[in-house]
């Protein structure tokens, strides 16, 4: 079977659930995941493995450690400022399911339908992509970041308050997109489709802030919804990006 030019197989051998289970394992035992996380995450590592292959989970892998790190850098210092992630930095299924949730439902109606949606993978690693970009622009900006305005109001602020952004930020966030695309644009060799998941990452970025400014100032939304909210904004605007191209 032919998927976006790349030729895929059916699921066949031990290789992907014997990975998935020493990566599970590892990660709880390193407390970068709880159990309800890894339960959650192995979920989510299917349907994206199902809809993209090991290149998917090279994604998966790309935003997990990248972001693990991330969280873990400087703790002592975000826990002074009041900015650092809740449970030790230890992700929860909740964790798991606002940002890989949108990439493994794609992945699951990718598989579902034999492979027969060219749009599913770009809005996946798009979706990828913004989580990976929030999660460093916010891990990493509030700690290097210097002057801090609300994305609506341009107002200056406090780092680490909802709607809140810093260049250092943005800069971080860029990199993150960017770690996510250059893989694909590799594989599937085409670098316009790169350019694409890279400004989608970031529009998924700019909408957190917009909706953490907004619905999540009022009360309406959570962390955890605007990063769901956030990355499924990424997918559309990478496939009607895509479908436009």
């Amino acid at each position: 079977m032919s998927f976006i030019g790349i030729e895929v197989e059916p699921y066949a051998g031990l290789g992907f659930p014997v990975l998935l289970a020493v990566a599970v394992l590892l990660s709880i035992r390193a407390k970068a995941i709880s159990w309800s996380g890894g339960l959650a995450g192995a979920l989510i590592a299917t349907g994206i493995y199902l809809g993209g292959r090991w290149l998917g989970i090279g994604l998966l892998g790309l935003f997990f450690v990248s972001g693990s790190l991330a969280t873990r850098w400087q703790r002592s210092r975000k826990e002074a400022m009041g900015v650092a992630q809740e449970a030790g930095g230890r992700r929860s299924w909740v964790n798991a399911a606002a940002n890989g949730g949108v990439a493994a439902v794609l992945g699951g109606i990718a598989w579902g339908i034999d492979w027969t949606v060219p749009l599913a993978y770009p809005m996946m690693a798009a979706a990828i992509s913004s989580a990976t970009s929030d999660t460093l622009s916010s891990e990493l900006g509030t700690l290097y970041g210097r002057r801090y305005r609300n994305i609506l109001t341009w107002q200056l602020g406090p780092g680490g308050a909802d709607g809140m952004i810093s260049r250092e930020g943005t800069l971080f966030g860029l990199a993150g997109a960017i770690l996510i695309a250059l893989p694909v644009g590799w594989v599937m060799q085409s670098w316009p489709l790169a350019i694409i998941v890279t400004v989608a990452g970031m529009v998924g970025n700019w909408s957190d802030s917009l909706l953490g400014a907004t619905l999540q100032r009022q009360g309406v939304l959570n962390n955890h919804t605007v990063n769901f909210w956030s990355s499924l904004i990424a997918a559309l605007f990478a496939g009607l990006a895509y479908a436009a191209f």
